[in-house]
């Protein structure tokens, strides 16, 4: 009967875990394109694209972990779960295993309860929530991660332990490379191993095997060449080739942030941003706390190996992240996470060890009294940020983007640089199939043919990053801008003139209105003769006593990046200007205007438009 209890009792506070973290994580769940730049951030739109395509992921690829999450996505996606929620719920699903597993170990090592509140309290932990939202890669590391420890770890020890490491180790480095920090910790807890293997002189044999078991790991790299050859919608490189295959494989683009740091200010300034990052997701009290019960596990004799294990594992991963990676790598940041959970393990472990015969204490009141304490500190996690979480999926920017695209002209060449709105929009194209019509550049592309068709266009804001000499250089020749629909930019390599005689120095010979659900399009074509000040451009939506209810007033034509003193003789400047459209506007009035000596403003062009929309 006992045993029977205890097993409910173990799956019982396992579910209650679970439980607590699906209530707190799916109000978060990402369910829109990405449009958020944080640096946590910054992959996922890409991610969302591959894992509804079949595609190929950023090196160094991640072939293991998309094969089975692109897989999963379709499945989700059979049962009516959307496709851009379905990639980030495939994360969900690797990240409650991997907690699942950190229950296993913490209840093996000690308590159900004690695991419970662990995998409660680790769960809601900044990077760790973000990562169960989110469609990224480190959910399905951590439970790589956890598994290998679960099997190092495990007492008694799981038959073929060492082949089994091998074989995982393998799948788990090749995922990412991250995991490699295991090795010393896995080494230590198997030493035993190692040792019979020795002594019966079995060890060359084993050792052999255990190498072949790993580079079995690296099977799923096959999956790039295959995908690439296949014409998939969405592959990163060029991975049909030996040498694409190789770039993506060894990813050379990272290899600057790794090396030695050159100057010990580096070296500081390194230690900072990742104890600060381990601050931020898990507090100071919980970073001191995770460190002094990892010391205390290593000093008390029934956690010794387990805790001398997380040590290793812990320390491996954050001496190589302040010595030797000059950027935050969630996947090192995580494998130090862990092993300081479990130092809120080791000590809660001990404390309870020793309260029991030091004060008059019954289980119930204790365990009240550290339930309380957990449930104080996930208060505070959820307080310091839930809103930070929700801020990042929710952002809207990828969204816009794609309403922003489907505003281009017809059989558009678009360049939106690599990130996330790149990614937006290549989502609306390959998943949601919007504006098919339309190819979609990142900044590293070829441009020529669509310049030298006069298709290529790209949002305004790009012009911040990419001004015009870089186009210039990019493409070899003087680039002609124009806007070509609210807030895009065509280049082209010649201006089009006008074929008229100018009546002024400058003049509107075509204003038209185009009208939206919710925005007025103002669609003007300047053309001067070539000698002018520059000056700015007004525009504004006027009710019916010529009271301005909105404007869209620009530095210069184009977004500000045409004043006048650049356009050439007869040139014609087209020009775009959108304004919200309110049922109490009844006139747009728009032209240019200079300010004079004494500060003052004067209108030098004035024109009006009657808002005439149909209903």
């Amino acid at each position: 009967m006992r045993p029977y209890f205890i097993k409910n009792l173990t799956l019982g506070f396992a579910a209650a875990a679970v439980l607590a973290l699906i209530v707190s994580y799916a109000p978060l769940m990402q369910t829109i394109p990405n449009g958020s730049e944080h640096y946590t951030m910054i992959d996922v739109g890409e991610t969302q694209i591959v894992l509804n395509v079949w595609g190929t992921l950023h090196a160094t690829g991640y072939p293991l972990y998309v094969m089975m999450s692109s897989a999963l996505t379709a499945l989700l996606k059979m049962v009516g779960v959307s496709a851009a929620t379905a990639p980030a719920v495939t994360s969900l699903i690797w990240g409650i295993l991997a907690l699942m597993l950190v229950y296993l170990i913490a209840a093996r090592l000690t308590r159900p309860f004690f695991a419970a509140l662990l995998v409660i309290s680790f769960g809601l932990t900044r990077n760790i929530w973000l990562h169960h939202l989110i469609a990224e890669i480190y959910t399905f590391g951590l439970l790589i991660h956890m598994l290998l420890l679960l099997v190092a770890l495990w007492t008694p020890p799981i038959k073929s332990r060492l082949f089994l490491l091998a074989l995982i180790g393998g799948l788990g480095v090749a995922h990412h490379r991250a995991t490699a920090m295991l090795i010393p910790a896995l080494l230590f807890a198997v030493f035993a191993d190692f040792r019979a293997a020795y002594n019966g002189r079995k060890l060359p044999r084993r050792l052999i095997a255990c190498l072949v078991l790993g580079v079995i790991g690296f099977i799923p790299y096959i999956y790039l060449p295959l995908r690439a050859n296949a014409g998939a919608a969405w592959v990163y490189g060029d991975p049909s080739t030996l040498q694409g295959l190789w770039h993506q494989f060894t990813g050379r683009e990272a290899a600057r942030f790794i090396g030695g740091v050159s100057s010990f200010d580096g070296l500081i300034a390194n230690f900072q941003l990742v104890t600060n990052v381990l601050i931020t997701d898990l507090t100071l009290g919980g970073l001191l706390i995770g460190i002094i019960g990892l010391v205390w596990g290593v000093i008390n004799k029934t956690h010794r190996r387990a805790a001398t294990t997380f040590v290793l594992s812990g320390a491996a991963a954050y001496v190589f992240h302040v010595a030797a990676y000059t950027d935050v790598l969630a996947a090192l940041i995580i494998a130090v996470e862990v092993s300081l959970a479990f130092g809120w393990l080791f000590l809660v472990d001990r404390l309870w060890a020793w309260i029991k015969p030091h004060l008059n204490v019954t289980p119930l009141m204790g365990g009240a009294v550290l339930t309380i304490i957990t449930a104080v500190y996930v208060v505070s996690l959820i307080g310091a940020h839930r809103d930070f979480l929700a801020s990042l999926t929710s952002d809207n920017t990828g969204l816009d983007t794609i309403a922003a695209v489907e505003q281009v002209p017809p059989n558009s060449t678009v360049m939106i640089a690599w990130g996330p709105r790149h990614f937006a929009a290549g989502f609306a194209h390959d998943v949601w199939l919007v504006r098919r019509d339309v190819t979609l550049l990142d900044h590293n592309a070829d441009y020529r043919p669509a310049f030298e068709a006069g298709t290529l266009i790209t949002p305004d804001y790009t012009f911040f990053a990419f001004p015009p000499a870089w186009w210039e250089d990019r493409l070899g020749e003087p680039v002609t801008l124009n806007a070509a629909a609210p807030r895009w930019v065509s280049i082209t390599s010649t201006p089009i003139l006008y074929a008229h005689e100018l009546q002024s120095s400058i003049e509107v010979v075509d204003a038209r209105l185009a009208c939206r659900p919710f925005a007025l399009d103002l669609l003007v074509e300047w053309v001067s003769n070539g000698d002018q000040p520059d000056q700015s451009v007004f525009v504004h939506l006027l009710d019916v006593s010529g009271a301005v209810i909105d404007q869209d007033d620009q530095f210069a034509p184009v977004y500000g990046l045409r004043s006048l003193s650049t356009w050439i003789e007869n040139e014609i400047v087209r020009d775009v200007y959108t304004l919200d459209r309110l049922n109490t506007g009844v006139t747009i009035r728009f032209g240019l205007y200079r300010q004079l000596a004494d500060g003052s403003f004067e209108n030098t062009l004035v024109r009006e438009l009657p808002v005439l929309c149909d209903a």
